[in-house]
């Protein structure tokens, strides 16, 4: 999604384990209770974990809420195979 030219703001909030909130988020490609694939401008991105469920997503604000147990996040560039973990162990 862009407004007026410029890429929408991606941002990243997960609150204990259990809540994650991003933004710039321009779609939701599948889910499951155990991952949630979405897309923003740059990357696809997979949220791992365990019950997740959305919450809430709002195409137009870009908003993605997910509930459950977080274990990872994960951004792909435009290639598979250049697979980029961005948070790894850090739930450990």
């Amino acid at each position: 999604m862009e407004e007026s030219g410029k890429l929408l703001d991606h941002d990243v909030v997960i609150t204990s384990r259990k809540k994650i909130q991003m933004t710039g988020i321009n779609d939701v490609t599948s889910f499951d209770e155990g991952q949630v694939m979405a897309q923003n401008t740059d990357s696809d991105i997979s949220i791992e974990g365990e019950n997740l469920k959305i919450e809430k997503f709002d195409s137009q604000s870009g908003v993605l809420t997910v509930n459950g147990k977080i274990n990872g996040l994960y951004y792909y560039g435009t290639s598979p195979s250049k697979k980029k973990k961005t948070i790894k162990g850090i739930f450990k």
